[in-house]
């Protein structure tokens, strides 16, 4: 072979070789996924292509996710989603379509060739246009119809939007029901020119939004019969931010321009298409940036008047939010109490201080709480300070001194004033203020919290008191009528126990009667009614006792065959154990009950007569005749407990 052929030959080999290499590293790389997928709230089927660069997994290629359910269907209702498009290294890119659907059958199926067909209704969500690198681009349609009979029988929302990389660019047109709202944008997104929302049951339009380069100048609104023309902006907009038209930017407007307006302007209308349009978007993007990276809200652009917030105030802002916190806390925790609202019924100072509360949270927490909520969503640095506390307190700032009822309506107003009142000033219109007012009405109600805790404290003592006495009498009730029912009826020194129990507690109870009325009592009480408990106990198992043997007697007794009388007998089993029992220790619980009962050992020895009970029944069925050599001829007490694993209890 010549030399130069062999030289071709050898290219063509290299590049074959590097052809099915690349081939093969791109195989390696680029891999696909079939089966059960979880996006937010979604569950269903996917099939997509990813890679994996430097260990994370990247989504690259067709993309598609759905579900649909037919038996759901036929038995009820069925809600369906799709998703299709593609990524190009995580990113959202080319073509989608996304559908939604809730959907129910008629059950009717008729047969159309070879398949099944069956009519459905129910409504329809579709979303579907271009993305680039993430962002909406192009024209993208957003759809939800009514369907009867699988035809469209009603749009009931459309939204037309063209995008250039993700900002809104010329005209737009969002229609629901019988209003339509169409505006344009600048270039730059900004919103400009004549916003209209118009009507097909109105000849002139509802509303017309005036944007100068994203300015809003003025709002013309017409609403039943009555129209409104709203100054927003009017001059050039100093130190201005661009921001997204969403609603915080329709808080500022409110906050903004309220002042004169006969009616809510931003209650509905244009603000409500605006709404539901990006809450339709902001679904999309939830998806979206689930999956990979996403930037798929529309940013409507808007310019406002920016009023920055200094290392100080965001400082007093932050301890106002502390503040009203707290505030709002002890404030509910004071009107919702009970017990409190039962007091100041009877109570003047009660029902003065509890009426002080419920101004102070209307005046002062009430629009604290909204100043906290602009904060937190950023709002208060694109409103001037004097708008803002206007805002808040359309009727001017509180004062220091309220005039506040009580229950005598015939006394008149009595004033209120908290701690140094007349120390605070509000004739400022900044951010120092409010914290100043937010501080006032922090002192006041921790003044008068400590002096209806007091109050509070006080009755609940009371009550407490009297629950306790109320349970004390009824305990004392209750073994005077245990003690007559079974007097007589026991053994001499089981009656003698249960009197000595009916006395002591009638001694206490005498006692305790004489007490003042101090905290001493109601700590006397408190113990008390842990001492009638453990007494009442006690009485119920001296009661029990003679019942017990008898249940005791049976089960130590055995029947047996007299061959000498030809019969059955019975005849009592290990007769040192019930003897010990019934001689020695069961009295010495009753001496002690008669003799030295008290309140510290009166739980123990109701325990201790309820556990020698269960020993015995447990000692018939176990080999006890170690036990019974050690009991035989054994009267001290203390030594048959120790041998029964029984608790002794201390004598006083």
């Amino acid at each position: 072979m010549k030399p130069a052929l062999r030289t071709h030959y050898i290219k063509i080999i290299l590049l074959s070789w590097a052809f099915l290499t690349s081939t093969l590293l791109l195989s390696q790389n680029n891999l696909t996924y079939e089966g059960e997928l979880k996006v937010g709230n979604y569950v269903g089927n996917a099939n997509y292509h990813y890679k994996i660069v430097d260990g994370d997994t990247l989504l690259h290629g067709p993309f598609e996710m759905q579900r649909s359910n037919l038996g759901a269907l036929l038995e009820e209702e069925d809600v369906t989603f799709l998703f299709s498009g593609g990524f190009q290294d995580n990113y959202p890119e080319g073509r989608w379509r996304f559908e939604f659907g809730e959907f129910r059958s008629d059950r009717q199926t008729e047969v159309v060739g070879y398949q099944y067909k069956v009519n459905i209704s129910g409504s329809q969500e579709l979303a579907q246009g271009n993305i680039e690198k993430g962002k909406p681009d192009g024209e993208w349609i957003y759809t939800i119809n009514q369907i009867e009979d699988s035809e469209v029988a009603e749009t009931q929302f459309q939204s037309t939007i063209e995008f250039d990389n993700g900002v809104p660019q010329k005209s737009f047109r969002i229609e629901k029901g019988d209003s339509t709202l169409v505006g344009r944008f600048l270039r730059n997104g900004l919103a400009h020119d004549e916003w209209t929302l118009f009507s097909d049951t109105a000849i002139e339009a509802l509303e017309r939004w005036h944007f100068e380069n994203g300015r809003l100048q003025r709002i013309e609104v017409q609403r039943d019969g009555q129209k409104e023309l709203i100054d927003v902006y009017v001059g050039a907009i100093q130190n201005g931010q661009t921001i997204n038209l969403d609603e915080h930017y329709i808080q500022i407007l409110k906050i903004h321009a309220e002042k004169g307006a006969a009616f809510d302007v931003f209650a509905g209308g244009m603000n409500q298409l605006l709404a539901e349009n990006a809450k339709y978007y902001q679904k999309i993007d939830d998806i979206l940036s689930e999956l990979g990276e996403s930037e798929f809200l529309p940013k409507f652009k808007v310019k406002v008047p920016y009023f920055p917030l200094d290392s100080l105030e965001i400082a007093q802002l932050d301890s106002i939010k502390v503040q009203t916190e707290k505030s709002s806390a002890i404030s509910s925790a004071l009107l919702e109490d009970t017990q409190l609202n039962i007091l100041k019924l009877s109570d003047e100072q009660a029902s003065f201080l509890y009426n002080a509360v419920e101004e102070i949270s209307r005046r002062f927490l009430k629009p604290l709480n909204s100043l906290v909520r602009y904060q937190e969503n950023d709002i208060v640095a694109y409103v001037s300070r004097n708008a803002l506390i206007t805002h808040l307190w359309p009727k001017g700032v509180p004062l220091t001194e309220m005039a506040i009822m009580g229950n005598d309506s015939t006394a008149g107003a009595k004033t209120f004033a908290g701690p140094n009142a007349s120390g605070y000033d509000f004739s400022k219109e900044n951010i120092e203020t409010l914290y100043k007012i937010s501080t006032y009405a922090s002192a006041s109600l921790d003044s008068i919290q400590l002096v209806l805790n007091t109050k509070l404290a006080k009755q609940k003592r009371q009550l407490e008191l009297i629950a306790l006495e109320e349970q004390l009498i009824a305990k004392t009730d209750a073994l005077t009528q245990m003690v007559d029912s079974v007097d007589g009826k026991l053994p001499k020194n089981e009656n003698q126990a249960l009197h000595n129990i009916k006395k002591m507690l009638d001694t206490e109870l005498a006692t305790y009667s004489k007490m003042e009325e101090t905290q001493g009592k109601l700590d006397k009480a408190r113990q008390l009614a842990g001492c009638f408990e453990a007494m009442e106990k006690l009485a119920i198992a001296v009661a029990k006792q003679s019942s017990r043997w008898e249940e005791i007697q049976q089960k130590y007794t055995d029947a047996i065959w007299n061959p000498f009388m030809a019969n059955i007998m019975d005849e009592e089993v290990k007769k040192r154990l019930t003897n010990a029992y019934r001689k020695v220790l069961i009295p010495h619980i009753m001496n002690i009950i008669a003799n030295d009962l008290s309140c510290e050992n009166a739980e123990d020895l109701a325990t201790l007569l309820d556990d020698a009970y269960t020993r015995m029944l447990q000692l018939r069925d176990e080999d006890t005749s170690k036990l019974e050599r050690k009991l035989k001829r054994e009267e001290d007490p203390n030594v048959v407990m120790q041998l029964l694993n029984l608790q002794a209890v201390d004598e006083n």
